[in-house]
């Protein structure tokens, strides 16, 4: 990760698209990020799964994918930097 804070990721992204309020960028340089890297084609969270916490993409390109009837895997979007993939799960 680059030397700014992994909550400036998510700042960043957020200011894209709405103006923030100073002091919701404090409460957002709040939150505890835990940071993690995961390998190629890791599956973060699986069909039927009940997560419980959310994440952030700090870095890369994300997927998400479902099964067909065939047993392929077919691509429903992809999720960038700033990009809270899970939100609609919680």
């Amino acid at each position: 990760m680059s030397p700014t804070s992994s909550s400036d990721v998510l700042i960043r992204k957020l200011q894209s698209i709405s103006d923030l309020r100073e002091g919701d960028i404090d409460v957002l340089k709040d939150i505890q990020i835990q940071e993690k890297d995961f390998l190629a084609n890791y599956d973060l969270v699986r069909e039927g799964d009940r997560p419980v916490n959310s994440f952030v993409v700090l870095d890369g390109l994300l997927g998400s994918t479902k099964l067909t009837g065939d047993g392929k895997r077919q691509i429903t979007s992809f999720f960038v930097a700033g990009d809270i993939p899970d939100l609609h799960g919680l």
